[in-house]
């Protein structure tokens, strides 16, 4: 079998006949014992996850050797657990009918075919447009290429310019030393991409896109020397064969580069002013827009082509509906029932938070919540298109669970109203100031607090080179966080942490016929819209500032870069709105 297929897969007697290769159990180069099939005679079979962690299947001790903890962490110790081991990830493969992945193309896709921003898992890398230097800005570092380290010379550093390169640059009292080897790290670094888009070596988008799609469909296709001879096509003379495959890049010697036009050649390969195409997303940069396209899509009805290309909102709505529909319907638990421990809805809200990341959390990334979509654009590189779908499906599904938690509960709430006021019920829903006494400015830090700690958290868990939870853990893990932070903040003002799941009920509640003190008390913007907002973007600029590396955050490329960013996307929008 195709030891690049992320599902195993039935293969037939014949293929099941050839010698079984048996290789390390590392995490680089590992075959789960569930994919070796062994010839009895009387067909194939699969051996179960028990016998092939001990055996083959006849009696013999399997050679793949036992790793310890050490091995697999590498000495590299951590409160945070080791990595998932091999048998983990044994024990997570289903069993796969053959045929199956013939009629469902979709299952046997990459999980990594196209970025997803998501809770679940460390969230992806991407090309930013303030990452990508201008052609002008290209063109200049090519002529300088004979001078690696001319801003390190001008202060007398006689620095390596390997070193410079891979970032090895030591401390300095003078600021202005490592600025400029910082500065020559990045003009060496710009000028190899500058001439990997020359040479073609390994930056076209078709190739970056089978390359990430490591089970793509013609990745399995067998190579001509795996087909009998009369399965081979001809050729005619001067003509080509008759397939999908690209075709093969030219390469460029110094010769031939030195006679074209370079600029000419940059924009023919890559616009790189603009980082875009005409048929692609303005935000979205060409190399990742391949991946998107390459996607398979299982569609077999008309609803599966529409759902396919609201996928993302409508798993959005989703998680957000389950989510506050358990929160809601356990604080009117609570209200109603006039017992129960403030610690019951913490726990709620935190189990309810986690179901929802891994009903959505592979899809549409389950943010649940429009600070943790903002945040992700402004500092992950999340696509500004998907933002207002996300938006509608936050709030609407925020809308619908608060007027579905009131119908399940609307005996209750009419039998509690009988003999007390309506403040219990508003407080199940939205959240204020919970006592007269307690001023904006405390309500105020008291959501911007709990949602900066929120998002350093959810930024922790989705970087992959701090100390990322594995199999799946991240649901849990935020929501067990979901529930500190309510069991630390919830007194004061309910904990909103979230505008659309405060909004939200606010609108439900004003549809059915509670008071409109809902928004004339200034707290339900102060609160969950201005604090929220504020909180989680601190939080992301304190995560990024003391700890993250990757160049997709603001705070990790020049401020020149960022200027120029913002000066292009509002010449877009005034270009949209007709102004200029």
């Amino acid at each position: 079998m195709d030891g690049e297929s992320r599902h195993p897969r039935a293969i037939s007697d014949t293929q099941s006949q050839q010698p079984a290769r048996i290789r390390a159990a590392s995490d680089a180069d590992y075959i789960s014992p569930t994919r070796i099939l062994v010839g009895n005679g009387s067909g194939t079979r699969r051996h179960s996850s028990v016998t092939s962690r001990r055996s083959n299947g006849s009696g013999v001790p399997s050679l793949v050797p036992h790793s310890t903890l050490a091995q697999r962490t590498q000495g590299r110790f951590t409160l945070a657990g080791p990595d998932g081991t091999p048998q983990l990830r044994l024990a997570q493969e289903p069993f796969v009918q053959p045929g199956y992945a013939d009629l469902n193309p979709s299952y046997e896709q990459a999980s990594n075919a196209r970025p997803v921003w998501s809770l679940a898992k460390p969230l992806p890398r991407v090309l930013r447009s303030s990452m990508v230097p201008t052609k002008d800005e290209l063109l200049q570092n090519l002529a300088k290429a004979q001078h690696p380290t001319e801003n390190s010379q001008r202060f007398g550093l006689d620095v390596n310019p390997n070193d410079i390169e891979q970032g090895r640059i030591d401390k300095f009292s003078d600021p202005r030393k490592m600025a400029a080897q910082v500065e020559d790290a990045r003009l060496q670094r710009e000028n190899n991409f500058m001439n990997k888009i020359l040479m073609g070596d390994g930056i076209s988008t078709r190739q970056t896109s089978r390359m990430s799609r490591t089970s793509s469909v013609r990745g399995r296709r067998p190579s001509a020397w795996d087909l009998p001879l009369d399965q081979l096509s001809t050729v005619q003379e001067g003509g080509s064969p008759n397939n999908d495959e690209p075709e093969e890049r030219p390469e460029f010697d110094d010769d031939q580069l030195g006679n074209q036009d370079l600029g000419a050649r940059l924009d023919s390969l890559l616009d790189i002013p603009e980082l875009e195409k005409a048929s692609y997303p303005e935000d979205l940069h060409p190399l990742v827009q391949e991946l998107v396209e390459d996607e398979v899509h299982n569609n077999h009805t008309t609803w599966s082509v529409i759902r396919t290309h609201h996928r993302e909102a409508l798993a959005e709505a989703l998680g957000v509906f389950v989510q506050l529909t358990m929160g809601f319907c356990v604080d009117l638990s609570v209200t109603v029932a006039k017992q129960g421990n403030p610690n019951t809805t913490a726990w709620a809200w935190g189990l309810a938070t986690m179901m929802a990341i891994y009903i959505c959390g592979g899809v549409s990334g389950a943010h649940l919540n429009p600070v943790v979509t903002t945040v992700l654009w402004l500092f992950r590189g999340f696509p500004k298109r998907n933002m207002p779908e996300y938006f509608a499906a936050q709030f609407l599904g925020a809308f619908c669970a608060a007027l579905v938690a009131y119908g399940i509960y609307y005996e209750a709430i009419q039998n509690y109203l009988y003999l007390n006021p309506d403040t219990g019920i508003i407080n199940s829903f939205v959240t204020n100031s919970r006592e007269v006494w307690l001023g904006s400015t405390t309500a105020f830090f008291n959501e911007f607090i709990g949602t900066a700690f929120l998002i350093v958290t959810i930024l922790a868990l989705g970087d992959d080179q701090n100390a990322p939870p594995g199999a799946g853990m991240n649901s849990l893990i935020v929501g067990l966080v979901i529930t500190c932070l309510s069991m630390c903040f919830s007194h004061q003002t309910g904990a909103a942490f979230n505008p659309s799941r405060d909004f939200g009920p606010r609108l439900a509640l004003l549809a059915l016929g509670y008071p409109n003190t809902l928004f004339t008390d200034p707290y339900w913007f102060y609160g969950p819209w201005a604090g929220a907002l504020s909180g989680g973007f601190m939080g992301a600029f304190l995560y990024d500032f003391f700890i993250f590396t990757g160049g997709e955050s603001p705070v990790n490329y020049p401020l020149e870069r960022t200027q120029r960013a913002i000066t292009k996307s509002g010449m877009r929008w005034k270009r949209r709105l007709q102004l200029k």
